[in-house]
């Protein structure tokens, strides 16, 4: 690190632990365009971290900053409706046509609020139903772990009431009797059935479809709603998310990351079309025009086929290659990818559910990520985790990020030789 990074470290570790903390996991920055990032000392880093992949257009986007531009010159405020939600909502209706109505709000957090809520009182249930492999966010009723027979689950972190844990039952990722067992017990108060189609919490998993397809007729033969977790796949597998990508049907689905073009946050709930659904009256505050206008640009250049084109080219080009290093250099260097989401993790079997994450080698990852960042390409401290290509990345940025690994790969070796 630079002179000046370690200053602002040294005094966000005094005044804003947190904020240090994941500063030295990921990077502070200073600024950052196209795909690359650069931090206080201005050194540039060639990013695969993503902003949790909400920069699916990349860093500095001219739609976005003209957008950005917009909404400031008309002096809107936070606190009121904009009329550009009303264009927002026309974009998501032609880019997914099979949901509706939509509410958008101004974070991933309010939207989950809205749809768990939502599922509670229609069906007039309490429980919850997820799978160890669900990505938690921000939403506190999710940050559980199993804790005993049939998914019952307790917290995870500090301070999160036992009692909230209870209304959660644990699946663990893929496996369909499991899921059978536990909705024959709690089915009968069970509310919603929430799916993140990748198994975020794991980094990526590419989703059975004989799973997916138990998961839905799970769920509706108990009465429950199918909540499809579309934060971190909505617009980025394809126009339509995983749903589209992956032939999913929800009853509702969640969206945020990519939404907010990596602006502003913004979170939205939709509801199928077949519903004919209300969304009821505790609706939460308007979300940021800057957000809403941000998120109407990022829908208007997903109009062009090309760009989910482009991101599947580029996605397949780094998995080839990270594949091929792993092989050259003889390690358990693996890569699981859907679209232009991967995670790489140092694993002697491939990652497919919660036995297999555990079981990733941690250690040898810390030494290749902190040697890729050395050589100038940035990835998350630890794996398997989920990281993201933007439109933004080029051939040229794939062979560099290639070239880093690589670098960082014979560094390792030779330090093993010694």
């Amino acid at each position: 690190m630079g002179q000046r990074v370690e200053e602002l470290l040294a005094q966000a570790r005094k005044v804003a632990p947190l904020t240090a903390r994941q500063a030295e996991d990921a990077l502070l920055l200073a600024k950052a365009q196209g795909c690359r990032v650069f931090d206080a000392d201005n050194v540039a880093y060639l990013d695969l971290v993503g902003a949790a992949g909400s920069t699916l257009l990349g860093y500095g986007n001219q739609y976005l900053l003209d957008a950005v531009r917009r909404a400031s010159s008309t002096g809107l405020a936070s606190g009121f409706h904009a009329t550009a939600e009303l264009e927002l909502v026309e974009l998501l209706g032609d880019q997914l046509p099979s949901l509706s109505p939509w509410v958008i709000t101004a974070s991933e957090g309010e939207a989950w609020e809205l749809a768990l809520r939502w599922c509670r009182r229609i069906t007039n249930r309490q429980r919850i139903v997820v799978f160890d492999g669900n990505r938690r966010g921000g939403v506190e009723a999710f940050h559980v772990t199993p804790a005993g027979p049939l998914g019952i689950s307790q917290p995870l972190v500090a301070g999160l009431p036992p009692e909230l844990a209870r209304l959660v039952r644990v699946v663990p990722w893929g496996d369909v009797e499991a899921l059978t067992a536990i909705l024959g017990e709690v089915g009968v108060d069970t509310a919603a059935v929430v799916l993140d189609p990748i198994a975020g919490q794991f980094g990526v998993i590419r989703p059975d479809g004989e799973f997916l397809r138990a998961v839905a007729a799970g769920a509706h033969a108990v009465g429950a709603y199918l909540v499809l977790d579309e934060t971190l796949t909505g617009f980025r597998l394809a126009r339509g998310g995983a749903a589209e990508a992956f032939g999913i049907v929800p009853d509702l689905a969640v969206f945020g990351g990519a939404l907010g073009g990596g602006v502003a946050r913004l979170g939205a709930v939709a509801w199928t079309r077949n519903l004919d659904a209300t969304p009821g009256d505790d609706m939460p505050g308007a979300p940021s025009p800057i957000a809403v206008l941000a998120a109407a640009a990022t829908l208007s250049v997903l109009r062009n086929e090309s760009v989910h084109q482009r991101l599947e080219e580029r996605g397949a080009q780094l998995q080839t290659g990270i594949e091929a290093l792993a092989e050259r250099f003889s390690r358990p260097l693996r890569c699981n990818r859907v679209g232009s989401i991967f995670a790489c993790a140092f694993a002697r079997q491939p990652v497919t559910d919660g036995n297999s994450f555990a079981r990733a080698d941690q250690e040898s990852w810390g030494r290749f990520s902190r040697a890729c960042r050395e050589a100038g390409v940035l990835l998350p401290g630890h794996s398997p985790a989920t990281s993201f290509i933007s439109h933004a990345h080029g051939v040229k940025d794939i062979e560099q990020a290639l070239t880093g690994m690589e670098t960082s790969l014979r560094k390792i070796q030779k330090e093993e030789e010694l």
